[in-house]
């Protein structure tokens, strides 16, 4: 494995933050210490046979290192790379919550408003008939939807049957019901007094984007935040090409198996109906976890994150030419408005020792679609000391983290695209043990 050493000479003219193309930028790290790292990725990635592994460390607001080892297509040996497009898991919730919240700062949504009035019917914890559920609810995990066996089945059926996610929570459109439902969607704890976190609750969140904007979901994120940044990411993996596209791996009965999004055999198929009409079922595309972005996208993503809704200096330019979609180059796009992203990253819900499901200490802190480290020794921790916002995945044998600390410009960006062995919680901190072998690599090159 050989890190991008380009990183101090591309980031330089075209993909670095808080700089315009004419500025000079002094390397945050010597030749030594990025040798150091790329011996400790690949010793992480034999360590716990790791079928891929990418990481970027990020520090003064610039990208200070980028590894990538193993491979993104095992049965041809192609190799993990920046551009490499991956099912990330559930920092799609982030980029769901930002389209929305352009939404919200539009005026065409309010978050606090009874979310059934824009779904055209009624969403009700049957436990809790009286207590409307907002949208603000959804985005912060506080809605009291369980997901569990009842979701699992809708998402087995839903393109199948052609369900409309109405049916996921209250088993009937008025002219049919879905034998499967039941209450176990919802909890026994009243919306907007307990954490818990759901994914679930992400397709109806999906769902107002399309009835409010009046486009699928796929369509509305990649006009309003993909192509805006430059990037290639897409909710709708036929939007992306096969070629540059990760599969996910598990090992099963000693070997390796791919889990989604291998495409050697057979290309990608669109999940939409012919018929479907947005509005209909947001889950479809997968805004609770099946988002495609590359680790270079993810870089975008974390520049909006360091710089409260717009990017600050970072030009993306094409994977493979002028001819690509995604081929404009940007020195500033604004997502959110500043105070739009304060209210997505600010406190919007934390664990008082009793009133939520944190997973072990590792959710404490939450925001809108935002998950927010404290920094607690021990607890929900990247780097010593710092309070950091972002999000983590696990889905399909993947693993994955973006996180920043906006108040000094650092930040981490971890993709592991498959294991051998299962993961397992970390000593010092929430996280597993392989996200604190990169976490604690980079910490000792800080020092």
């Amino acid at each position: 494995m050989k890190h991008l050493y380009i990183v101090t000479l591309l980031f330089v003219t075209f993909s670095y933050f808080g700089c315009t193309s004419s500025d000079t930028i002094t390397p945050v790290l010597n030749a030594g210490q990025l040798d150091e790292l790329d011996k400790g990725i690949e010793q992480i990635t034999r360590d716990f046979d790791l079928m891929g592994l990418a990481v970027v460390y990020i520090q003064d607001f610039q990208i200070a290192y980028e590894g990538y080892s193993g491979y993104a297509v095992y049965e041809n040996q192609t190799p993990l790379s920046r551009n490499s497009v991956v099912r990330i898991a559930s920092p799609s919730k982030t980029l769901t919550a930002i389209a929305l919240m352009q939404l919200h700062e539009q005026g065409l949504v309010d978050i606090d408003d009874d979310v059934s009035t824009y779904l055209g019917w009624e969403l009700r914890n049957p436990n809790w008939p009286e207590s409307p559920i907002t949208l603000r609810m959804l985005l912060g995990h506080t809605a009291s939807i369980a997901d569990g066996a009842v979701y699992s089945a809708f998402s087995r059926t839903m393109i199948s049957e052609q369900l409309p996610i109405r049916m996921l929570f209250t088993g009937t459109d008025s002219d049919n019901t879905w034998s499967e439902y039941n209450h176990s969607i919802f909890s026994e704890h009243e919306p907007g007094s307990y954490f818990s976190y759901s994914n679930a609750a992400w397709g109806l969140i999906a769902n107002v984007i399309e009835i409010v904007s009046g486009d699928r979901f796929d369509v509305y994120t990649r006009e309003n935040i993909f192509e805006p940044l430059g990037i290639e990411a897409s909710f709708n993996i036929t939007d992306v090409h096969p070629d540059r596209v990760a599969a996910l791996y598990r090992h099963q009965n000693d070997t390796w198996a791919p889990q989604v999004d291998y495409f050697l055999e057979n290309g990608p198929q669109e999940r939409a109906y012919e018929g479907y009409e947005p509005g209909k079922n947001g889950l479809i595309y997968g805004p609770q976890g099946s988002l495609r972005i590359s680790t270079r996208g993810l870089m975008s993503l974390a520049d909006v994150l360091l710089n409260s809704g717009t990017t600050q200096g970072l030009k993306i330019g094409s994977v493979t030419g002028t001819t690509d979609p995604f081929s404009q180059e940007r020195t500033s796009v604004q997502l959110l408005r500043e105070e739009t992203f304060a209210e997505m990253s600010k406190e919007n819900w934390s664990y008082d020792g009793g009133n939520g499901d944190t997973w072990d200490d590792f959710w404490l802190s939450f925001g809108l679609g935002l998950h927010r480290l404290t920094g607690e020794p021990g607890r929900d921790v990247i780097f010593s000391g710092k309070q950091m916002i972002g999000h983590p995945g696990i889905a399909y044998g993947l693993l994955s983290d973006i996180y920043v600390d906006p108040a000094t410009g650092s930040g981490v960006i971890y993709i592991s695209t498959g294991s051998k062995t299962d993961f397992e919680y970390g000593d010092i901190s929430s996280f597993y043990e392989v996200e604190e072998a990169v976490f604690k690599l980079i910490e000792s090159i800080r020092e």
